[in-house]
């Protein structure tokens, strides 16, 4: 379970992965997939397919120069995890797909960056905090509802910060979608909250 980081479109959410290390574990990298899709509905990043697919040069799912591929004798499942986390749950994922890179700074690739990051803010919203309040990761259900304890503060500021973007950026319908998803989110945290108060 990677939770997602601050000032991300991933914010707060928890995102499942399964993790199979084959026979030939550390000599081969490990097979992992990405198990929070929306039933493969989202996609949630350029290296993050709905089909749970990862994207990384460590796995060998992607090309990379020789330092970034998985070494038997160097490479680490804590080292994959850190690089989830940090290269592809990042701020604007829009730009982790291969040629955009070169639209960053200018108006086009900002604007993109931002509708994309709409997109993202809502599957995070709709699949990593709604659905796993609901439906908690078999085996994580403690793990998540302490998470969910501890940052409920934190991840209504955030919504509430996410609601004011939308609202400004006018993206199409994105701003009555997060609205619907917010009640939800509200409703779900209060039983949540009402439940641990017992």
């Amino acid at each position: 379970l990677i939770t997602g980081p601050k000032d991300t479109p991933y914010d707060n959410g928890c995102f499942e992965f399964h993790l199979y290390c084959p026979a030939d574990y550390p000599r081969v990298p490990p097979n992992i997939n990405l198990e929070t899709t929306g039933h493969g509905a989202v996609r949630f990043n350029p290296n993050l397919y709905n089909c749970g697919k990862v994207c990384l040069s460590l796995l060998g799912t992607w090309r990379g120069g020789p330092n970034e591929e998985w070494n038997e004798h160097t490479s680490t499942l804590n080292q994959l995890f850190i690089s989830i986390q940090s290269l592809i749950f990042v701020p604007e994922p829009y730009f982790n797909e291969p040629g955009y890179e070169s639209s960053m700074g200018t108006e086009s690739g900002t604007q993109q960056s931002i509708s994309y990051n709409e997109v993202i803010k809502i599957g995070t919203l709709k699949w990593a905090l709604i659905d796993q309040l609901k439906n908690p990761s078999p085996g994580f259900e403690e793990t998540i509802k302490a998470h969910f304890l501890l940052k409920k503060d934190a991840i209504r500021a955030q919504i509430a910060d996410w609601l004011i973007f939308a609202k400004e950026s006018k993206s199409s319908g994105h701003y009555d979608q997060m609205v619907k998803l917010t009640d939800e989110l509200e409703k779900e945290l209060k039983k949540l909250e009402a439940e641990s108060s017992k």
